[in-house]
Order: structure tokens, then C-alpha cells, then sequence
């Protein structure tokens, strides 16, 4: 019940699996809380994945001023930490997206992209993220404030140690003529990763 009313209020969707392969396996899904009012609307999801065997993850979530979403799946022994939160209050968006992943012992996948389509009048900005790895370490966290169609930020940051290929795009503009940053490593590498987008200085 709890998914469904997620899903039908949000737009998203969050969804496990961690197999018992092996004695140590858990999962918790702590449920978000909700609280709807006539100009306002708060959202909280915390999970904890711990286990071995196949792992499938997906989520979405989606708003006229944030738009999230991504995928991970593969098979291993995996650790996963992660956050989401929303607090809007009128036109003004709030979110945040945080997360600690370790994972070895076979292959595992990912696509994801986070996306502020109001970003300068409409312009919009994106990070998107890659990944196919035998062995990770990595944090991560994103946050994005929107006010209006010129005062939107967002801050992304991740550190990661990793074996295989991970790749990292940001842009600016949907248009393949508009401003775009891509990077792709394929080895054993130890990395650190900021972007930041802001458009607040056009209302000063």
C-alpha cells in the first residue's frame, strides 16, 4: 500500500532485491512520510540494501521542477545507503539525493540522470551517470533548489574507487548544440567528481 501511495502521489517508484546467496542478507525499506497541505507537499524515503545474489533497483520521481531517475541491477555482494527528500512549498522546490554504495564479487550496472528542466527560463541543465563495474566504493549526493524559471540551482558531488567503466555527462540545454561536459574511464581508477549549476545571479 505504501508503493502504491507513492506511486499515485509523486510520480515514483522504488523497488529491491537482494537474493539469499549467501548466511548475511537484509533489507530494510523505511516507508516516506507525507504531508499534504494546501500550498505545500514534504517527501522522505530511507533504504538500506546488505546481501549477496542478484540485486535489481529502480527509481523515478518527478516534478514540473526536478526530474530524477535511474536504474541499477547485477549480481554480488552489495551495500547500499541511500536518502531522498522533497520539501515544496508553493512554486519553491526543495530536494535532496544522497547515497553510500559498496559493492564487489561480480557486475553490476547502472544508468541514472537528474535533470532541472526550469533552469534558466526553461533551458534546463542535467547530470546523468554510467556505470559497469566488478568492484566500487562510492558516496554521492545531489541537491537542487528551484524558486522560478531564473533562480534554480543544483550541486552534485560523488567520490568513488572502482573497477570497470564509469562515465559522467552534464549539460546545459537539451540541444546537442547547447553546453556539455562528458568523461569516461574503462580500468581501476579512484575519482572525485563536482558539478554545479546556478542561475540565481540573473535576479540580483
Amino acid at each position: 500500500m505504501a508503493a502504491m501511495a507513492l506511486a499515485l502521489a509523486v510520480g515514483s517508484f522504488f523497488s529491491a532485491q537482494a537474493s539469499d546467496y549467501g548466511p548475511n542478507h537484509a533489507f530494510k525499506y523505511i516507508p516516506f512520510e507525507r504531508h499534504l497541505a494546501a500550498n505545500g507537499f514534504f517527501f522522505d524515503e530511507q533504504s538500506s540494501v546488505t546481501g549477496s545474489g542478484e540485486v535489481s533497483i529502480k527509481g523515478k520521481f518527478k516534478d514540473r521542477a526536478v526530474d530524477s531517475k535511474g536504474w541499477m541491477k547485477g549480481y554480488g555482494s552489495i551495500n547500499l545507503e541511500s536518502l531522498r527528500s522533497m520539501n515544496k512549498i508553493g512554486s519553491k522546490v526543495d530536494f535532496s539525493s544522497q547515497s553510500d554504495l559498496a559493492f564487489d564479487g561480480g557486475q553490476l550496472k547502472n544508468s541514472k540522470s537528474t535533470k532541472i528542466p526550469f533552469f534558466e527560463n526553461g533551458i534546463g541543465a542535467s547530470v546523468s551517470e554510467r556505470f559497469n563495474l566488478s568492484q566500487v566504493n562510492k558516496s554521492e549526493s545531489s541537491i537542487i533548489k528551484s524558486v522560478n524559471r531564473f533562480n534554480n540551482t543544483m550541486s552534485f558531488s560523488t567520490e568513488l574507487a572502482f573497477e570497470g567503466l564509469w562515465a559522467i555527462k552534464n549539460m546545459r540545454g537539451w540541444s546537442i548544440n547547447m553546453n556539455k561536459s562528458e568523461q569516461i574511464y574503462s580500468g581501476s581508477f579512484q575519482t572525485q567528481k563536482n558539478v554545479q549549476f546556478d542561475d540565481s545571479a540573473q535576479n540580483r
